[in-house]
This record gives structure tokens, C-alpha cells and sequence, in this order.
């Protein structure tokens, strides 16, 4: 696609979006989550992440992703990674393809280079505002490692613009729109300084003992580090910081570290997060640990799916029980109100149940279980009508 059909997709865009009520608002930012490459030839993974700047979210769809950066610091970027969860590839065209076209921009700008990376495709992914979401990675090559580098992103003013584009429903159609825009993170780093941060970890492990996750990790070296922040998640993709520890600093020698979790569910997921003491953070591997130490008169869900729950409207439910007992299942609106209430009879250990919600309109719904003495934690789940 060359430079004319882009400028023209991006007005069109801009034109449709006038017609229609925007719904979603867009964030997107730079950020370092990977080790830099500190050897010649020197080089940085910078990711792009999104997330919705108000609730209940939208669905992220098309994408366009233009920024500049200074050639007295950096070159030759490339597309190091497509790591947008969920992002469905379509054929060949203008919406089923990843178009990488690099450009000169002249006037105000020419001291800079702009990149394009466009992701098209795919019905949507839902973001919200309580987590940014990895859109992909872009590769650069350092051409001067005691240069500080400046990555920044076009805002619609500017052309060519980085947008990002919505999904919803109306009258059981799926329109597309750019959403409105609230804030670009740009990123200004030092790679001498980068190169300085890294924490060198050993290992990261975890058991249950006496009704809890302990957790233990053990760094070699640490530079500049600030503190760990633990994060759990139930399925191994929505992680919640559960607690935080304050890192060595500085260290030449082995450190131990341990935390214990005294509110894991059956099945766990644990990644740590190394923040430097300026901000910047890069993610351990994900460990899973499993427990059979839980409340005999509980059960609880472990999944719903699929999520969001397309215009078939069955949806699967994962539950684990350590008895065998009757339940509620109950849905509830974002207000609150019970719109759904059916018995169910648990088994002891995994159970596997589904129902149709073919009756409830697109939108935004919470899931629970309650027993006679006790409730689960609620799950949420996004209903479609494609």
C-alpha cells in the first residue's frame, strides 16, 4: 500500500468515525520489557501497548502505529514480534495483512524518520482500563551507544497519524471506528543507562506449605534495582500485583528473596516484575502451582469460555469443588442486578458445565457461584453479537 492509499485510509477513518458516536478511548505507549542487546551490535526491543482510557472498554481492532525516533542513536527497525493476544490474521488485502512501510517525512520533521506498522484483521480484542495490553515489538539497531534515544508517537494532528481502531455492536451489526484519543507514551532512554539495569535472576520457584504459595527467587548480580512486585492470575493471562518487595539495589552477590501468598486458588500463576529505581521493568517467566489445600465448602471458578462469547451464546464454565454439593449460578449486569439463576450440582474436583445466555444483549456481564454458606469470586465475561 503506498503512501497516497494510507493517507486516504486514515481520512476515510477519520470521516466514518464523525458518523458514528465514539464509544472507546485509546491510550498507547512505548515500553522496555526485554533485556537490551549490551554487546556489539548493540540494539533494544521497545514494546507497544494499548489499553482503554475509560470503562467499560472497547473492542480494539484496526491499528495504525507511526513514530519517529533520532538517527544519531538509532537505525533499521523492524518487526521483531507480533504479540497482540487473540489478534486473528486475515487473508491478503488491505485488512488481512501486516503492512511494515518505512517512509522519509520532510518539513518540521526532517530530521527524524517515521515508521508504519499497521495490524489489521480479526473481530476485535477487548480492552479495558486495568490493563495494558501488547500490541508488538519493534527491533532497533543502536549506532551509538553513548547517544540517548527519543521514540515518539504522531498524534492525529500530525501526519501521518497513529490510531487505533474500535469495534461495537449496533442493531446486531459490528461497525469498526477510530477510537478518541486520550494519551501517547512516548519514550526517552539512555542505552548506557539501560545496559546498567539489568537483574540477573537464578531462579524462580514455589510450593504450597501449610495452606499457602511460598514463593522464593534468588538474582547474581543487580544494578540500580528498585523493588519486585509478585502478580498472580487465575488463567494465566489477566496477572494482578498481589504484593511487593523491596530489591537489593545494588549487588554483586547472591540474593535470596521469598514470598508467600495466603489467598491462591486451586490452580496459579505467578510472574515477577524487577522495576528499576527509574521506572523502568522487565517480566521473570511464568511459573504454575496448583494446590489441593482449600476450603472444604467452597468452589470456585477457574474459567469462563469462551470470552468474549460470540453470538452462539454458550458459554463453558471451569469450576473446581472439593465436595460434592449444589450451587447458584448466578449472572449479574454492570449495575448489579441478577439477570440469571440456575442450580447446579457439583461433584467433588473438576467440574465442566455450559449455558446458553443466547438471550442477553451485547455487552459487559458478571459471573458467581453461591452456595448456602458461601460465594465464589466473580469472573467477567463479554457477550457479542457478530
Amino acid at each position: 500500500m503506498n503512501k497516497t492509499k494510507l493517507f486516504l485510509v486514515a481520512i476515510l477513518a477519520i470521516l466514518f468515525t464523525n458518523l458514528y458516536a465514539q464509544d472507546g478511548i485509546s491510550e498507547v505507549r512505548f515500553t522496555i520489557t526485554q533485556a537490551p542487546i549490551c554487546e556489539n551490535p548493540f540494539g533494544v526491543l521497545i514494546d507497544i501497548e494499548v489499553k482503554s482510557a475509560s470503562d467499560p472498554g472497547f473492542f480494539m481492532s484496526e491499528q495504525n502505529y507511526r513514530f519517529s525516533f533520532n538517527r544519531e542513536a538509532l537505525a533499521n527497525p523492524s518487526i521483531a514480534e507480533e504479540i497482540l493476544t487473540g489478534f486473528v490474521a486475515g487473508g491478503p488485502g488491505p485488512l488481512g495483512f501486516t503492512l511494515y512501510s518505512p517512509h522519509n517525512l520532510t518539513g518540521s520533521l526532517d530530521t527524524v524518520v517515521s515508521y508504519n506498522i499497521e495490524l489489521q484483521g480479526g473481530d476485535g480484542l477487548f480492552v479495558t482500563r486495568e490493563t495494558w495490553i501488547p500490541v508488538g515489538r519493534v527491533a532497533l539497531d543502536v549506532t551509538d551507544e553513548t547517544e540517548c534515544f527519543d521514540i515518539v508517537f504522531h498524534s492525529q494532528d500530525i501526519f501521518p497519524p497513529t490510531f487505533v481502531g474500535e469495534v461495537f455492536v449496533e442493531n446486531d451489526v459490528p461497525i469498526r471506528i477510530i477510537t478518541a484519543e486520550s494519551n501517547y507514551g512516548n519514550l526517552s532512554r539512555c542505552f548506557n543507562e539501560l545496559c546498567g539495569l539489568p537483574v540477573e535472576l537464578i531462579s524462580f520457584a514455589g510450593e504450597e506449605r501449610n495452606c499457602q504459595i511460598d514463593l522464593n527467587w534468588q538474582t547474581a548480580t543487580e544494578i540500580n534495582s528498585d523493588f519486585f512486585v509478585i502478580e498472580r492470575s487465575y488463567n494465566g493471562i489477566n496477572f494482578t500485583e498481589i504484593g511487593r518487595l523491596n530489591a537489593a539495589g545494588n549487588s554483586q552477590a547472591v540474593v535470596n528473596y521469598n514470598f508467600s501468598d495466603a489467598n491462591a486458588s486451586v490452580q496459579n500463576y505467578y510472574r515477577l516484575k524487577q522495576v528499576d529505581v527509574d521506572g523502568t521493568y522487565e517480566y521473570s517467566n511464568i511459573i504454575r502451582i496448583s494446590t489441593t489445600c482449600f476450603d472444604g465448602t467452597v468452589s470456585d471458578i477457574l474459567d469462563i469460555y469462551p470470552n468474549p462469547v460470540n453470538s452462539s451464546g454458550e458459554v463453558n464454565l471451569s469450576i473446581f469443588s472439593k465436595t460434592n454439593q449444589s450451587a447458584d449460578i448466578i449472572i449479574l449486569n454492570m449495575e448489579g442486578k441478577v439477570l440469571f439463576n440456575k442450580p447446579a450440582n457439583l461433584v467433588e474436583g473438576a467440574n465442566s458445565l455450559n449455558y446458553s445466555v443466547k438471550g442477553l444483549a451485547a455487552g459487559t456481564y458478571f459471573l458467581r457461584l453461591k452456595g448456602k454458606n458461601w460465594h465464589s469470586s466473580t469472573q467477567k465475561f463479554i457477550k457479542i453479537n457478530d
